[in-house]
């Protein structure tokens, strides 16, 4: 066992075969600080949800090209007179090694909310250094923010996958000599949401009080261990031919009943494979829909009950037998057509309340405006006046593009 060592240390990785994280974006930023010379953006500003790697994997980055880190967290020194004093001589003098330089500024955000002028200064190190600049955020359009995006290539970092999480809690527990069970360390894994910071500290933290790390452990944590997942839940309702396994095959969803629905319903055809299975399954799906109905325009939830178990053993038991073999569950194509729906409507509100700022008219009229944009900004001169003066996000730009 470790002393007092966090294993978050004892485990960051020194290079990019140990890196965990989102690899995703590894070329795309080793380019970047390669070509910084000859780049189109001053700084690389990496955001994402926190222990998404976003620093280590610039630490790993930095080892691999053989650079000279100089790391500083804005959220810790808060002010403009700290963070002077730490990245002053950093940013304009060359290494005591005589490495190339590379220098890193992480959580940018939050010092932006709190002190502007540490923005301003964070600003002019971007533009004075004669190193490449890395930022880090959890929120890149916190308060502040702006002004740093623009002079920044902005790539978004996300949540680690589960089974990495899971793969590396299983190379840590058995450098560790950990007894572990293998659905604790999965339990660990995705409990953590994506956080591998989290994930490991966990481990640490079960490791301290437990020989083993079982499903009993992990209870300690304070969080439902025996959550599951959606596709699981879907692989018990569709194998099953007993009506007590499939009524309990939803409990514990995170789901509400509505998106279990549209997960069955876009299912039973891949599970299911004759008609009058199908058939039969979606019967038991159009009565458990009269009951959504009902409950939506009574509030009767007492019914509720009938929705669960009609989706549940109706379906599982509208089949003959089992199916044997696997079957590849697809996300809700309404679900999903609802959520793009969705997020089209609240870019088109969010560009609409920027232009009725600077025109001074009414959103619903400034939405009628977005077209004009897109024929503006086949001006390049145009485009980034536009860009500069309502602070569009670059989801924002890509709307008006394909608008």
């Amino acid at each position: 066992m470790a002393g007092s060592e966090t294993w978050t240390e004892k485990y960051r990785p020194t290079s990019l075969d140990e890196y965990r994280g989102s690899t995703k974006k590894v070329d795309e930023i080793q380019k970047w600080i390669k070509n910084w010379h000859n780049r189109s953006s001053q700084a690389l500003l990496l955001h994402g949800p926190a222990g998404s790697g976003k620093t280590s994997l610039v630490e790993a980055i930095a080892n691999e090209q053989g650079l000279d880190l100089f790391e500083t967290n804005a959220s810790d020194v808060r002010t403009k007179d700290s963070l002077q004093d730490k990245l002053e001589q950093a940013v304009k003098q060359r290494s005591f090694t005589g490495k190339k330089k590379l220098i890193l500024i992480d959580e940018i955000d939050g010092m932006t909310s709190k002190d502007r002028g540490g923005t301003a200064y964070i600003e002019t190190i971007i533009d004075e250094s004669r190193f490449p600049v890395v930022v880090t955020a959890n929120d890149p359009y916190a308060n502040g923010m702006a002004s740093i995006r623009r002079k920044a290539k902005v790539l978004e970092m996300g949540g680690v996958h589960t089974n990495s999480i899971a793969a590396l809690l299983r190379d840590i527990a058995q450098e560790e000599e950990i007894e572990y069970e293998d659905a604790a360390i999965k339990s660990i894994a995705r409990r953590s949401d994506g956080d591998i910071r989290s994930a490991i500290n966990d481990l640490q933290s079960l490791s301290q009080r437990y020989e083993t790390i079982d499903t009993d452990a992990i209870k300690d944590l304070g969080y439902r261990d025996t959550e599951k997942d959606i596709f699981e839940a879907l692989k018990i309702l569709f194998k099953t031919t007993t009506a007590e396994t499939a009524s309990d095959a939803t409990d514990d969803l995170d789901e509400d009943y509505d998106e279990i629905f549209e997960w069955i319903r876009e299912n039973v055809p891949r599970e299911y494979q004759k008609d009058h299975e199908i058939a039969a399954a979606m019967d038991a799906l159009s009565e458990a829909d009269l009951y959504r109905g009902r409950i939506r325009k009574g509030q009767n939830w007492t019914l509720l009950k009938y929705v669960y178990e009609l989706m549940s053993v109706g379906v599982a038991l509208s089949k003959d037998e089992k199916y044997s073999g696997f079957t590849r569950y697809q996300y809700p194509s309404r679900i999903k057509k609802m959520g793009q729906s969705k997020a089209k409507r609240k870019k088109r509100d969010d560009i609409g309340a920027k232009i009725s700022e600077q025109l001074h008219v009414s959103i619903e009229e400034a939405r009628t405006i977005i077209p004009f944009l897109q024929v503006l900004f086949e001006r390049e001169q145009w485009r980034k006046n536009i860009i500069d003066h309502l602070d569009l996000t670059e989801d924002e730009i890509e709307y008006i593009e394909t608008f």
